[in-house]
């Protein structure tokens, strides 16, 4: 064995003095001095529609629920952003601030499903409570009472809404029309329910003939996107003339049987009367004030 060989040999006693590759030492995760959890906390919201009552093609087709992050500080600067409020966007704004749920906006959805998530991020961010005043019927008295914001969501669970026949009007899924007679006219309509991409054409058809000074008749218009056929005529050119003939109270009725079957998110709420106890049953209406009552 060569001399230089045994120069490269570290004697035992000299093994231990050397230094061993130092092995990162996991960090210590600090205590949370806030006592609260840094992850915010999500939920999963049924809608009334079910995912029914959406245009073919829609991102929201089929789709019974949804996921959104609980509303946080980030949300409350939206809510009171003037610019936002001044435009009425501030809960599109707030939605697809909140949505989980991947590939889903805020202009996708129908108002119904809009109000659910809305009551679902009121209740995250405020509390489940809602204080609203009651006109009682019995006694006359008006009283601040509480109603609960989960009681309207549990609903959604089990309860979707549902387009029902009446003595006025026939429901065919079919087609997913509503067959009814005008009662002036006396003639067979066929009506359709209006989509999103349909409003929004009206309202888009409205401003641009007010910016040009041309007139606009919002119950013409309706009835001409509304109206799929009459006495089984169904040429556009023949709807457009109808449109414009019909006898008011023909055109009151077929706005009527549309607006009774737009899916809504059901705000029922039983409440008693703390003057009378007298309890009833009472619609509790969406609006920007759920965010401010507290």
């Amino acid at each position: 064995m060569s001399r230089n060989s045994r120069r490269t040999r570290v004697p035992k006693s000299a093994e231990s003095d050397v230094a061993s590759p130092q092995q990162p030492q996991p960090q210590q995760e600090k205590p949370n001095p806030f006592g609260l959890s840094f992850a915010v906390a999500t939920e999963i919201v049924y809608l009334p529609s079910g995912g029914n009552f959406y245009e073919q093609g829609s991102p929201m087709s089929g789709v019974e629920s949804l996921e959104i992050k609980a509303m946080t500080a980030k949300e409350e600067d939206i809510m009171i952003n003037d610019s936002y409020i001044e435009q009425g966007i501030v809960f599109d704004r707030l939605l697809d601030s909140l949505m989980i749920t991947p590939g889903i906006k805020s202009e996708d959805l129908l108002d119904c499903d809009k109000v659910a998530l809305l009551a679902c991020a009121r209740k995250t961010g405020y509390g489940d409570k809602l204080e609203i005043n009651h006109d009682c019927p019995e006694c006359g008295a008006v009283s601040p009472v509480e109603v609960s914001l989960s009681n309207m969501l549990e609903r959604t669970k089990t309860e979707k809404f549902e387009i029902k026949d009446t003595d006025q009007w026939k429901y065919d899924p079919t087609s997913e029309t509503l067959e009814l007679t005008l009662p002036v006219a006396g003639v067979d309509a066929r009506i359709r329910l209006l989509t999103r991409d349909d409003f929004n054409f009206l309202e888009k058809s409205k401003k641009q003939k007010e910016k040009l000074n041309l007139p606009h008749n919002e119950t013409v218009e309706f009835i001409r996107r509304v109206l799929v056929s009459v006495n089984d005529f169904t040429d556009s050119a023949d709807i457009v003339k109808i449109s414009e003939v019909l006898p008011a109270a023909d055109a009151r009725m077929i706005k009527y049987a549309h607006n009774m079957n737009v899916p809504t998110f059901n705000t029922k709420q039983n409440i008693v009367c703390p003057s009378c106890s007298a309890e009833v049953e009472k619609e509790v209406p969406f609006s920007v004030g759920w965010f401010w009552s507290n």
